[in-house]
């Protein structure tokens, strides 16, 4: 882990552990504030009625995700994973404040934006956060300079083979060149399954993330 990343990954982490442990010891205020919202989400989405049925029990899940991804994220475990929890609650705790706003004054829709504006902030940050791959590359880059690096020694082995080939005749050479034919055959078809597997797992890993973002933001 870099230098740079060292300070900005508690920086990010702080403020969601503080709001964390400040959730889950004041739980009885934190639910009241959501409690509307909660509401609201149950009339739209049925099936979360059980989880925003129990403001306490919601406020005590959000908090606790707060400070367990909070010390992820700042002690670099899993940070991607964590980044993206953090994502959903901090969704979640924006929309109560856009959605809870007393707006009686120009001043206070001035606050509301500059909150806006503030929690849009932090949300680009996590979702830098979630893509970081923390300097190495991704998945489909290794794949295809394997690929890349398995061809280039392929071609050196098969320079040599024909040299120790010719030593030995016509009939050794058309043995190597049958021979090579068929190995090229085997690797591209080896080629376009690791290929597609690759494809696959990654596209099953978006779906993943995808559907644990939703859960954490509904």
């Amino acid at each position: 882990m870099s230098l740079l990343r060292k300070f900005a990954r508690p920086l990010l982490g702080a403020s969601f552990i503080a709001n964390g442990v400040d959730r889950l010891r004041n739980t009885d205020d934190a639910s009241a504030r959501i409690e509307s919202t909660l509401e609201e989400i149950g009339s739209l989405v049925s099936q979360a009625e059980p989880l925003v049925s129990n403001p306490k029990l919601t406020t005590q899940v959000l908090g606790g995700v707060e400070v367990v991804a909070g010390l992820a994220l700042t002690t670099g475990r899993f940070p991607r994973a964590a980044a993206l929890m953090l994502a959903g609650v901090h969704k979640f705790d924006s929309y109560v404040e856009y959605r809870t706003a007393e707006l009686e004054s120009d001043a206070d829709v001035t606050a509301q934006r500059r909150t806006l504006l503030k929690n849009v902030s932090i949300l680009g940050g996590l979702t830098l956060a979630i893509v970081d791959l923390d300097g190495k590359p991704s998945l489909g880059w290794r794949a295809e300079h394997l690929a890349k690096n398995t061809r280039k020694k392929g071609a050196q082995f098969g320079d040599k083979t024909f040299k120790w080939a010719d030593d030995f005749g016509n009939g050794a050479t058309k043995k190597v060149r049958d021979f090579e034919k068929n190995a090229k055959k085997n690797f591209q078809r080896a080629e376009r399954d690791a290929l597609k597997a690759i494809n696959n797992a990654s596209k099953g890993a978006k779906k993943s993330a995808q559907g644990a973002k939703k859960k954490v933001g509904a």
